[in-house]
């Protein structure tokens, strides 16, 4: 019974129907009333119901509302079209006039239009397609952004590793954070064991192969503690590690050691890869920064070690001493 008198009380209100759906409405609702069934599951189907007719006429009552209230006149909106127009303006030549045909079809629309709903609907589209338009020219143009970037930051034979520029960068700012902070920094500096030997038996090509698939391994492990990872000079690679103690860095050291040791590289001779290995190792010198030092000491003492491991037998980890 209270839901009928609702539904009788309702019906007035629902003013976007006509009286014959008004009528459609009520008996749809009386239907469910009438097989008796007052579970909870026939009772969340009639509030369903009642809820889709009262959101579509507040909906409806909304929308008109706003058409209502809106008082613009055609030459308002086209001022505000222009205004929108000009400050989109700048970014090329092709653009601009792009942007000076839409100006005049947003125009036409605006003048030519008896509804505002309307009207807005059809240039909202246009400015939809503009600005799909735009975006990728946007994305040609980040494209080549990233093409520079790279260029500018990453070495050109290993362009897995960033080049010494962009290394001193990162590396001044490790050293402020550190400052900053207090952030464990540590360095290791990476060479190949007698790279010159692989050069003169095999080639230059097979010393370049060589040194990229160094790259590859110490991108990976790089990548497992956000490391950052860049060409010295040469044979010579620097992995820069924050927030890392000093065990813990010389584990992750030995690693790199043991991983290109056990590396199985062959040489590619007329696209064909050859039988036998090419066997290579390297040496590895860890620093850590200490309270006081300049980036050029941190890897002046990774240098150090690097040395120290090179003359005490090759293929090994050695930590910076002072």
């Amino acid at each position: 019974m209270a839901i009928i008198l609702f539904v009788r009380n309702l019906l007035p209100r629902l003013s976007i129907y006509s009286d014959e759906k008004k009528s459609e409405l009520q008996f749809e609702i009386f239907e469910h009333l009438m097989e008796n069934d007052f579970s909870k599951e026939r009772l969340a189907t009639v509030f369903a119901l009642l809820d889709a007719y009262l959101m579509q006429t507040i909906g409806a009552l909304e929308m008109e509302e706003a058409l209502t209230q809106e008082k613009r006149t055609a030459g308002l909106l086209i001022g505000e079209m222009n205004e929108m127009i000009a400050s989109m303006h700048g970014a090329n030549e092709r653009q601009d006039n792009r942007l000076n045909t839409i100006q005049e079809e947003t125009a036409e629309v605006i003048q030519e239009g008896n509804q505002k709903s309307h009207i807005l609907s059809k240039v909202r589209g246009m400015f939809q397609e503009l600005i799909e338009e735009f975006r990728e020219e946007a994305r040609l143009l980040n494209a080549k952004a990233e093409h520079f970037r790279m260029t500018a930051d990453f070495d050109p034979l290993l362009t897995e590793l960033h080049n010494r520029r962009a290394m001193e960068a990162h590396l001044k700012g490790a050293v402020e954070d550190f400052a900053r902070s207090g952030t464990p920094l540590s360095l290791m500096m990476i060479d190949v064991d007698h790279f010159k030997n692989v050069n003169d038996t095999f080639g230059h090509q097979a010393g370049d192969d060589v040194l990229r698939a160094l790259s590859g391994i110490i991108t990976a492990h790089a990548i497992q503690y956000d490391g950052f990872a860049a060409r010295y000079g040469g044979e010579e690679l620097v992995l820069i590690v924050q927030d890392m103690d000093l065990k813990r860095t010389l584990l992750k050291a030995e690693a790199i050691r043991a991983d290109v040791e056990n590396y199985d590289f062959r040489n590619r001779t007329n696209g064909q890869l050859e039988d036998t290995p090419i066997n290579f190792t390297v040496s590895i010198g860890v620093a850590r920064l200490k309270v006081g030092w300049t980036a050029a000491e941190l890897v002046g003492a990774a240098d150090a070690a690097l040395y120290e491991a090179k003359h005490s037998g090759r293929n090994r980890v050695c930590v910076a001493k002072k």
